[in-house]
């Protein structure tokens, strides 16, 4: 017992200066009272209890102190052979590591409780405190498996727990299962049935005059009809919701209400009064100082002003959307890069979309999605088109020069043939028919040669169309290539030329 004291003491000490931070007066007055009564003389069973009410205190500013003011309750209650004790801190710590997103360790005490819970309910199954107790540990399981998303096994626990409240008749609690029910319906997409379980809950709050309660299972009921495609019921529902959180003076749902108008009134089309309840939603998020509140806001109006081609705000939006919720630790931001991705296909940056979308898919914590899937596809054949596109034209173009310099290619070999064969056939006659005076020859002979070199520097040049192909090809356009080839071609035409008009000659001296 000394040595439990003397961890009390330090215990204390390390609680004070907890709280000195983070609790106001009334709070931290509660807790220093908590902290003497655990440092004087008491009977254990008082002292677990002190511990684990301790512990409940400080479970959401110091989990970890809370943890380990739990663990010295177990300890205890397991030394004194107290199984409500040990039940009752099994249930605890399985609420403070599932704070902490330990859902294995959590699911591991929780489990631990039910067993001990199971106990009390067989030597007692009329025991109010045992079947509030199993209710209570089977609702936390259920909510464990609804964060792991294994929504079949948070179904299961809570329509165990549903049967046990029904059993005692806890209709407040009754309402609050009915409408956890209807929630994983709606994330399992089966809207018919959540519609019916909020409805109970709602019919049930309403009864109770619970209005925290009914103001929320208005909003889920308007949220079923907004995926339903019914926008004005959904806004009905929102409308009522958001006036009751207003005479309530629960700000936190005003703001939620505002933002889900303003989806509402973006669906519609309507975007000015959708902008307009999103800068409400925003200043009150902003004010509450959650920013994971009004990350999503941000991002909403980043997508609005897209639509509207507001692409510079939007990206400015979208930016500090994003940011925020780094900043917040917010690892749900697949849903902003998706934003990005639509802002950038607008503007048909589609490397950039198709970036965007693809960090949207390693933000995913879920399986592939793959409606998701079929979007990158789309935006990847829309890059690729673009692509495809640009290459097609080019390619398109080259084939319409290659085809006009074909047609000019054929023109002009068609030209250099008529007018070879019309030089030869004038030199032919030429020298057939005519029959010069010798007053007259040399001049005669001048206009013999002028016409061979004319025939033959005809003749060159329709050479050289002819085989321009492939000296192109051979040559890759390199000039001096070019260059040797056309002194190949001159060289070997030459020798003919000199024949001819030597030929020529001769027949004219006769």
């Amino acid at each position: 017992m000394k040595v439990m004291r003397l961890m009390i003491y330090f215990l204390g000490i390390l609680i004070m200066n907890t709280v000195a931070s983070r609790f106001c007066i009334a709070e931290s007055q509660k807790t220093d009272s908590l902290i003497e009564l655990l440092q004087s003389e008491l009977h254990d069973t008082v002292r677990i209890n002190t511990l684990k009410s301790l512990a409940i205190k400080l479970k959401l500013q110091n989990p970890d102190t809370s943890i380990l003011l739990s663990s010295l309750a177990l300890e205890l209650s397991q030394k004194n052979n107290w199984e409500k004790g040990i039940g009752t801190c099994y249930h605890v710590l399985g609420e403070l590591y599932w704070r902490k997103s330990n859902y294995s360790l959590s699911l591991s005490y929780y489990d631990k409780a039910v067993d001990i819970w199971g106990q009390f309910i067989e030597e007692k199954p009329n025991s109010i405190f045992a079947l509030k107790a199993m209710a209570s540990t089977t609702g936390n399981i259920g909510v464990v498996y609804s964060n792991l998303g294994n929504y079949p096994q948070a179904l299961k626990y809570y329509f165990r727990t549903l049967e046990v409240m029904e059993k005692i008749d806890n209709k407040k609690a009754i309402a609050t299962m009915l409408g956890n029910i209807g929630i994983i319906y709606y994330y399992e997409g089966d809207y018919p049935e959540a519609m019916k379980y909020y409805l109970k809950a709602l019919e049930m709050a309403e009864e109770l005059g619970n209005e925290s309660a009914v103001s929320r299972h208005l909003g889920n009921i308007g949220i079923i009809y907004f995926v339903q495609g019914d926008f004005q019921k959904s806004l009905d529902y929102y409308m009522r919701a958001m006036e009751l959180d207003n005479e309530l003076e629960n700000r936190r749902g005003v703001a939620r209400h505002l933002g889900n108008i303003g989806i509402v009134y973006f669906e519609l089309g309507k975007y000015p009064e959708a902008m307009e309840y999103y800068l409400n939603a925003l200043k009150i998020k902003r004010q509450l100082g959650v920013k994971n509140l009004y990350a999503s806001t941000l991002g909403n109006i980043g997508t609005l002003l897209t639509v509207i081609e507001s692409y510079d705000e939007a990206e400015a939006y979208l930016d500090s959307a994003l940011q925020v919720s780094q900043l917040a630790g917010i690892n749900d931001i697949a849903w902003i890069y998706e934003a990005f991705a639509e802002l950038y296909e607008k503007q048909h940056r589609f490397k950039d979309a198709l970036e965007n979308l693809k960090l949207a898919e390693q933000w995913n914590d879920t399986l592939f999605n793959e409606q998701k899937s079929k979007e990158i596809g789309k935006l990847e054949a829309k890059h690729e088109f673009e692509t495809a596109e640009s290459e097609r034209k080019r390619l398109a173009e080259e084939e319409r020069v290659m085809l006009r310099e074909a047609q000019h290619r054929r023109d002009n070999l068609q030209y250099s043939g008529i007018l070879i064969f019309l030089a030869l056939l004038g030199i032919g006659l030429f020298a057939v028919v005519a029959r010069p005076l010798r007053a007259v020859r040399p001049i005669y002979l001048r206009l013999s040669e002028g016409m061979i070199f004319f025939t033959f520097l005809l003749f060159f040049e329709f050479t050289l169309v002819l085989l321009d192909p492939y000296i192109e090809a051979y040559s890759a356009g390199a000039p001096a290539i070019k260059l040797g080839f056309n002194a190949v071609l001159a060289a070997l035409i030459f020798p003919l030329h000199s024949f001819f008009e030597t030929k020529l000659k001769k027949r004219l001296a006769n």
